[in-house]
């Protein structure tokens, strides 16, 4: 890894970074990327750590939830896949565990808020294996198509959970509407 932090104060990381200027313009643009992308997942992975507790119980639905202790997980980004150790709660009865950080850092199906927004935004315009493709040649990012449907979908969750409690502005009409036309083709009205 070329990309290390040398300096960490509240609030602020420094990063330093060495990137080989390699024969051909291509092949140096693809190292800065490479670089980029290290200085990034490192800036991230600093930045998903702040949203963490301190390990003490938390009340969550009345209940009293302790630490297991910290867990590492994966966590995609906009620069590559960053790993984080982080503080995982389970109440007293067992079952179903709960991760504070991924809520307060508004984690979606184990990618970050920006990562989710750049797949929902090139999954709207485009089927997963040209997001897959694009993704790869544009930013130097492998992921699994699986991977980009199952964090399409959750997206599609939330965007239906919020519609129902969003209210839309109505235009302002100088006349009122007297006919409405509806087209149809292959696919859609």
């Amino acid at each position: 890894m070329s990309a290390k932090i040398v300096k960490r104060r509240k609030g602020s990381i420094t990063i330093e970074v060495t990137i080989e200027i390699e024969n051909t313009m291509l092949q140096s643009e693809e190292a800065i990327l490479t670089a980029v992308n290290e200085v990034g997942a490192l800036a991230t992975g600093e930045a998903i750590e702040q949203f963490d507790t301190d390990g003490n119980p938390i009340i969550k639905n009345s209940e009293t939830w302790t630490s297991k202790g910290k867990k590492q997980k994966v966590y995609q980004s906009p620069y590559g896949i960053v790993a984080v150790s982080r503080h995982v709660y389970q109440s007293s009865q067992g079952g179903k565990t709960y991760c504070p950080l991924e809520d307060t850092a508004r984690i979606i199906v184990s990618s970050t808020p920006h990562f989710a927004r750049m797949v929902s935004s090139k999954y709207a315009n485009m089927p997963s294996t040209q997001v897959q493709q694009d993704l790869c040649d544009n930013h130097g990012r492998r992921i699994s198509r699986s991977c980009l449907q199952n964090l399409s979908e959750a997206i599609g969750h939330i965007v239906q959970e919020k519609e129902e409690v969003w209210h839309y502005a109505l235009p302002k009409l100088d006349e009122p509407v007297e006919t409405v036309g509806i087209g149809v083709d292959g696919t859609s009205m």
